[in-house]
């Protein structure tokens, strides 16, 4: 091959670039293909590998800034290429919740706390699924003082990898993402800890109980609907559309809710796109999850503080442990109204306004609040 000026001139040009490679990779810290961990040093070549069936993982980052720097986020890209073609990637970010208001609040509520989510465990604020998964920064990690009563805005790592929801998953691949992301997300999380000098580390999490992607949903009760005492789906509901039903792994209608999260989901066996019911009993989450709703929803009375608008119920109430936050959604709320505005639309029997103040009475009771009684607008019967 390198007999003649063309062969010389060809390796000549290899040569070159493998040295230019060699050299940028000296200026930057770094020995050329050598594997080196990834997102702020947080991930090891074998955990980000694990992300990605592919062997061939890059990543690209954005500079972890302190958050009076960037009070939002920062990014880390995670792709694994094939035949030298991206084919997956897995997104990590350092997210202040705190700053998140209306539908960033909500986007992100509705994407992290479904009922795919499963608890991370081991004492380690956080849930997981094989395509999300979340963990809750230590208070070591805020960067300056509070006032007695100042509530410190909540910080998370998350990572994310295709959709929230995934149509369809097998239990190998659904069991082997969800190990994966789980592992992940607490390493990342205690790199970022480390980088910004916070006191104490994450455990890695056990093993965490059969993912629900891949599983049969179970049949929905209609007279006591997500397993609730007194939570029945009105009569008016009961139809091919909401047949069936999937809680948060690991999570039950009776006693207290690990992690703090329960989430419900109804409607067909496929798709459960019906009606989603979610209690959040963590005072910080709570907090978060409540300001999904903007000023121009419609309030709501009773015990507590909420408010409504097209398809999206937000209650909370003041419970002995802190702010509780209750969720009703009703997911084809907007297909429902055929389209119709006005007066027309708010004629449409809203599922979740329905099933409200049932959903908040049983549960409050089962997480110690009490009695709390939601008004809600007189409803079209």
């Amino acid at each position: 091959m390198v007999r003649g000026r063309r062969g010389t001139a060809v390796v000549g040009v290899l040569v070159g670039a493998l040295l230019g490679t060699g050299l940028m990779a000296w200026r930057s810290g770094e020995l050329p293909f050598v594997q080196r961990d990834v997102c702020w040093s947080s991930l090891s070549p074998d955990v980000a590998g694990a992300l990605f069936t592919n062997t061939d993982v890059r990543s690209t980052e954005l500079p972890l800034r302190r958050a009076t720097e960037d009070p939002m986020h920062t990014e880390c890209s995670i792709q694994a290429f094939g035949a030298d073609e991206l084919e997956s990637e897995v997104t990590a970010s350092v997210r202040t919740l705190g700053e998140l208001k209306g539908a960033q609040a909500w986007n992100w509520t509705r994407e992290y706390l479904s009922s795919r989510m499963t608890p991370l465990g081991g004492g380690t604020p956080g849930m997981a699924s094989s395509t999300r998964a979340w963990a809750a920064l230590p208070a070591s990690c805020q960067e300056r003082s509070y006032e007695p009563g100042e509530k410190p805005p909540l910080r998370v790592v998350s990572l994310a990898s295709d959709k929230a929801d995934p149509d369809f998953q097998n239990d190998v691949d659904a069991r082997r993402g969800l190990d994966a992301m789980s592992r992940a997300v607490v390493r990342l999380a205690d790199g970022v800890m480390e980088r910004y000098g916070c006191e104490g580390r994450y455990a890695d999490p056990p093993k965490l109980p059969r993912p629900p992607e891949g599983q049969a949903a179970k049949d929905l009760d209609a007279d006591r609907l997500c397993g609730l005492p007194g939570v029945r789906l009105p009569e008016w509901a009961r139809d091919d559309d909401t047949t069936a039903v999937r809680t948060t792994p690991g999570t039950s209608s009776a006693g207290p809710t690990p992690g703090g999260i329960r989430s419900c989901d109804v409607g067909r066996p496929i798709g459960l796109q019906r009606l989603r019911l979610t209690t959040v009993a963590d005072p910080e989450l709570a907090r978060v999850v409540s300001s999904a709703l903007g000023d121009h929803a419609e309030p709501l009375g009773g015990d507590g503080e909420g408010a409504h608008a097209g398809g999206l119920s937000v209650y909370s109430a003041k419970c002995q442990t802190g702010q509780v936050t209750f969720v009703a959604y009703e997911k084809d709320a907007e297909e429902g109204t055929g389209g119709k505005t006005g007066a027309a639309a708010r004629d449409h029997r809203s599922l979740g306004l329905a099933v409200l103040p049932s959903y908040v009475k049983s549960e409050a009771k089962r997480i110690g609040c009490g009695e709390v009684d939601v008004k809600v607008p007189r409803l079209p019967s």
